[in-house]
């Protein structure tokens, strides 16, 4: 009994801790009784926070010797669970950061959905996804990449579409899932070609075989690069990247703004974690194939994403683009990925993902804040914002600029901090394109802050703020960007 405790109960306590919520939010939802409306709200956000808990316990106590274990003289079952769930300092600081953005989210989310009949469901829905994204930054077998993959993107088709009287929401929601399943589809085949050259599932093994010669003609080295490619084509789908972003835009809109804001920050963060276990951890050895493809990838993406949001005038859907430009700019972060001995430095990408992912939920929050008031999301709804409430148009001003990368934002240290890996590591053409792609960007952004102090609106005086937990979801936001450009050490830089 020692064993699993110490080897499975253990490491899994973070994962767990949403988990376990989930399903007492369930037992509770199953009494249906509306006196029980308030502790399912209340259960809800003990998910986090209790996530949160755990990976510090992990983090001060629990031994990270577990990282360097071998399977052997335990059950099967267990021996399998050792290989495949990779527990050590990153892991556990990934897991901090997806902690922290799920409980803003949550309270978010909560306060929006407060008199909606959604509530449970979305809060239950919400429970499983986070605890699939801790699993996926863990992973280290291809069959938990799957499992915590689909675990996350299901709950997530149904969130999409999950209010009945929102508009394009049952679209958009139909247009993820398709994209989504044609993505999962690619993603199994190239399991399928990996299993079928190299024997094992586990990223360890796989990166050991993919060590000996894979080109010319052996059958086997095709293989592993046809499957190179296919997991390129069936995570971009996930990550965003142009060609494949076709769904974002719409599902960003056509979601409820604190679900989009979730997905753009705590669902992305999760999503380049494990591209960065794939790429880094198993496909390592065929490195110069597939930066060769996802260089001009991420500089495609990049303009994609900021020509795209020149002509919008939905915020939601300029940020929607925007976000999709910023993936460009995170894959450039992830082929600059440099090693010390078998340690990956990803400090630098960590800091880019977590900066943004606070910009972003921020930003959609605020945005909610003036849908709820106003009922609409156009560029106009902010117009006079500054001087109607000059705190909120101050941190839309953060926000805004911070991911235009404007000095001295934390947005700005970001790009400086990849762009700097990008330039070490010999890709300093696809710099130069990036930086020409932020100045592109510049343009709409500053659309925004126009609309903000430098247009007038007869109908500023009626907008009417009454959501005080999302204030203060919008304020711990802005602080945090605030903080994490003051110290950005603070994340590990």
């Amino acid at each position: 009994m020692k064993p699993v405790i110490d080897y499975f109960l253990i490491p899994v306590m973070p994962v767990a801790a949403f988990i376990v919520t989930g399903l007492v939010l369930i037992a509770l939802q199953c009494l249906n009784s509306a006196k029980l409306k308030p502790l399912i709200k209340l259960v809800a956000l003990t998910g986090p926070v209790f996530a949160i808990g755990a990976t510090w316990f992990l983090f001060k106590n629990a031994p990270l010797e577990y990282s360097r274990l071998q399977p052997g003289g335990h059950q099967a079952w267990l021996n399998e669970f050792i290989q495949s769930y990779l527990l050590d300092s990153t892991t556990l600081i990934w897991y901090w950061a997806i902690g922290a953005l799920s409980f803003l989210s949550f309270v978010f989310i909560e306060t929006y959905f407060k008199d909606k009949e959604e509530l449970p469901e979305v809060m239950i829905l919400l429970q499983f996804v986070s605890a699939a994204m801790m699993l996926l930054v863990s992973a280290n077998s291809l069959l938990m990449v799957f499992m915590a993959l689909e675990l996350m993107s299901l709950p997530i088709y149904v969130l999409v579409g999950i209010e009945p009287n929102r508009h394009h929401g049952a679209e958009a929601s139909l247009k993820y899932f398709l994209f989504g399943s044609f993505a999962t589809v690619l993603l199994l085949f190239s399991i399928a070609l990996i299993y079928s050259c190299t024997g094992s599932l586990h990223f360890n093994q796989i990166s050991s075989f993919l060590l000996a010669p894979t080109g010319g003609n052996n059958p086997s080295g095709l293989m592993a690069l046809t499957a190179s490619a296919l997991f390129i084509i069936s995570v971009g789908f996930k990550l965003g990247l142009a060609p494949f972003h076709m769904w974002l835009p719409d599902a960003y809109e056509g979601a409820s703004t604190p679900i989009t804001g979730f997905m753009g920050s705590a669902v992305k963060l999760a999503a380049f974690g494990m591209a960065v276990r794939l790429w880094w951890g198993m496909l390592a050895p065929l490195s110069t194939h597939w930066i060769s493809i996802l260089g001009p990838l991420a500089v495609v993406t990049m303009f994609v994403g900021n020509l795209g949001a020149l002509k919008q005038r939905n915020l939601k859907r300029l940020l929607a683009y925007s976000s999709i430009s910023h993936a460009g700019y995170l894959i450039l972060g992830l082929i600059s990925i440099s090693k010390t001995g078998s340690q990956l430095n990803t400090q630098n990408l960590f800091y880019y993902l977590v900066v943004y992912g606070f910009m972003f939920l921020g930003a959609l929050g605020l945005i909610s804040l003036i849908e709820r008031s106003s009922g609409g999301t156009d560029i106009s709804n902010i117009e006079g914002l500054g001087f109607s409430h000059p705190l909120l148009g101050l941190c839309l001003t953060l926000f805004v600029l911070s991911a235009a990368g404007i000095p001295p934002t934390a947005g700005f240290l970001g790009k400086y901090f990849l762009f700097s890996d990008a330039v070490r590591n010999g890709h300093t053409n696809l710099v130069i394109w990036a930086v020409l792609s932020s100045t592109v960007g510049i343009y709409y952004y500053l659309r925004v802050i126009i609309a903000v102090y430098m247009t007038e609106s007869a109908g500023r005086s009626s907008l009417v703020i009454r959501d005080r937990s999302m204030v203060m979801v919008v304020l711990a936001c802005a602080l945090c960007m605030i903080f994490f450009a003051m110290f950005p050490h603070r994340l590990g830089i």
